[in-house]
């Protein structure tokens, strides 16, 4: 308490005024295989044309992009996505075998081997390498003359040209050097090695077998890589030209896709001191491609790419040998699904059209270790009623555990949609739509109310099912925890079934109690941090009750609770308790349960019998 030493006039402030903030209800996880993206590290799109410019388009190797489009067709908005690719060792990220597609570019240091012949005045001839670089130090130029009435000709083995100079009756050379150059330069296979030039027009004397001289090569300046790993990488070409503004010692950079200028960057560096040095302007800029300067000590400007046009390549996806425990992930790694662990609000999770044991039970284990989100399961493709129940209780032809807990569910069976790739009709896993039906759910009503039926439901954006189930097929399935979307005539496709694989009955054995109930402890627990390191005292219990019993009032007015109660006293923060600086709050609930089985009685009575004597009314 503070202390005061003179008359005056002192203000304190307490806050009671705490509530519990609303969360997350809708946001999704998925982990998958992808055009392009990076790997191993979550990222946040929220449409489907945002996560086509960051993952790519749809890939035969998976089912990310079509779960995703089914996510934003039915309602979703907020998703997260991994992309995975195989590590040769599931404890090292950095054993990752997909490759980025790359190219290096060459400075413009490259000189043109050249000879000189002859005297300057009377028969010289400059010869210069057709193609800069030490290669043209190998070529070399005799000058020959011999017989009588020969005439001018060229020959070439390899790379060294022999000029047979014409001769007159006596086997003197009559050939000019204006002669000389024309031949050599007329002569295809010579051409391509050198240019022979001159000014002089004197007769050429022989000369004896001389190799150019003074090539050299360009050297490595700047490398270009994909800015991810994938072959989609291979389908990217960089063009350098002199640049806008400073043509003597910039430089510009083109970006092409697909043959498409997707991206420019004008009047670059390759001086690191400066601000638009090349890496500064186009690292963690760039969509598509990122740079690395191998000579940062040097600025000159010779120092730049040469000019021209150069493609990517070597990008490799990371594919081959793709296992389940690149799906799984490793938590010491942040890899797989636990690459999500440093993602809060998130509500459901899944792995798109995988559907091993393997993949499922640890889809499981992550959910129920963080208890905050669902994960969405898929059965494989092309089974029949009794093969999917077979598959969640592991027997018949699996030889797994049964799928056991509250925090997943399994729908059945998989969606028929029009392929965009192919234009023909294509099977997809349905998750992607029923996540996006959770999301649609909680926009039009809350998140305790079943994301299943006619309205709620609805799949948008498929044409059919896999395999049209009966009446009586879905009495197999639902009691099994096989949650069925059905086709109906007059409603479409429709989720029709919301239970969760808890095996024991109860209240958790539905999708929308245990939403409500991560809900709950989400939000009562992250707005319950005031309390920590407050006094163990009644004051503080009281604080508590009005924080929590406002929020659950809420949810009961808007038809999530039947009923609550909450305790917080001396009977649950006994001296015990308190010694080892403990508060304990007691939060009882009634939850909300959906009414799934509809039973109507038609009850025919005698035309004068009173309907009173039959059935209260009021």
């Amino acid at each position: 308490m503070a202390t005061y030493l003179s008359p005056g006039v002192y203000t304190r402030e307490t806050d009671f005024s705490f509530y519990v903030k609303q969360i997350s209800t809708s946001s999704c996880a998925m982990v998958g295989v992808a055009e392009r993206g990076p790997i191993n590290k979550p990222v946040l799109v929220t449409s489907w044309e945002q996560f086509i410019n960051k993952f790519g388009s749809y890939v035969q190797a998976g089912y990310l992009a079509y779960a995703a489009r089914a996510f934003f067709d039915n309602g979703g908005s907020v998703l997260y996505v991994n992309r995975i690719a195989h590590l040769a060792d599931p404890t090292d990220r950095n054993s990752l075998t997909a490759v980025k597609s790359s190219v290096t570019l060459k400075d413009r240091r490259a000189v043109a081997a050249m000879l000189e012949t002859g005297a300057a005045g009377t028969d010289r001839i400059t010869w210069t390498a057709r193609a800069a670089g030490s290669a043209g130090n190998g070529i070399s130029i005799a000058l020959a003359a011999s017989g009588t009435d020969t005439p001018l000709s060229v020959e070439v083995s390899g790379q060294a040209i022999t000029v047979n100079l014409a001769t007159d009756g006596a086997g003197d050379p009559v050939s000019t050097a204006d002669q000389v150059a024309a031949a050599v330069n007329a002569d295809a296979a010579a051409s391509s090695l050198v240019q022979a030039s001159t000014t002089d027009g004197g007769v050429v004397q022989p000369a004896a077998a001389a190799n150019l001289t003074g090539g050299q090569d360009a050297q490595d300046t700047l490398r270009v890589f994909a800015v991810n790993e994938g072959v989609w990488g291979d389908r990217l070409e960089v063009e350098v030209e002199d640049g806008s503004l400073d043509p003597a010692s910039g430089f510009n950079l083109i970006v092409r896709y697909k043959g498409e200028v997707v991206e420019v960057f004008k009047d670059l560096s390759m001086d690191e001191a400066a601000k638009n040095h090349v890496e500064l302007a186009i690292n963690e800029r760039s969509e598509f491609i990122a740079v690395e300067d191998l000579r940062p000590a040097s600025a000159l400007p010779e120092d730049r790419p040469a000019t021209g046009r150069a493609a990517l390549s070597g990008g490799d996806d990371g594919l081959t040998g793709l296992d389940d425990a690149d799906y799984t992930g490793d938590p010491s790694q942040h890899t797989g699904f636990y690459a999500f662990d440093e993602i809060d609000a998130l509500n459901m999770l899944m792995a798109p059209g995988v559907t091993t044991a393997a993949v499922i039970h640890a889809g499981i284990a992550y959910a129920e270790n963080r208890k905050d989100l669902i994960f969405l399961a898929d059965v494989p493709i092309h089974l029949e009623p009794l093969e999917a129940v077979d598959f969640r209780k592991g027997q018949g032809m699996y030889s797994h555990a049964a799928f056991n807990s509250s925090y997943a569910a399994l729908y059945y069976p998989w969606l028929e949609i029009n392929d965009p790739v192919t234009g023909k009709r294509k099977l997809v896993p349905p998750t992607g739509a029923v996540a996006g039906c959770f999301a649609r759910n909680d926009r039009k009503a809350h998140v305790w109310y079943a994301p299943a039926g006619i309205d709620r439901g609805r799949i948008f954006n498929a044409l059919s099912v896999g395999y049209k189930t009966s009446r009586g097929e879905r009495d197999v399935l639902y009691p099994e925890g096989v949650n069925v979307i059905a086709s109906f005539p007059d409603s479409g496709i429709n989720i029709w079934g919301q239970k969760t694989l808890q095996s024991q009955p109860s209240a958790l054995d539905r999708v929308n109690v245990r939403r409500l109930m991560m809900y709950i402890e989400e939000a009562i627990a992250e707005s319950s941090r005031f309390v920590v390191f407050e006094p163990n005292n009644p004051q503080t219990w009281r604080a508590l009750l009005r924080l929590i019993n406002p929020f659950l009032q809420d949810i009961k007015d808007n038809g999530g609770l039947y009923d609550f109660a909450v305790q917080c006293d001396e009977e649950t923060n006994t001296p015990a308790v308190i010694d080892r600086n403990e508060l304990v709050a007691r939060v009882f609930v009634k939850p909300t349960k959906t009414a799934e089985f509809i039973e109507l009685n038609f009850v025919l009575t005698a035309t004068g019998a009173d309907f009173k004597e039959i059935f209260k009314t009021t």
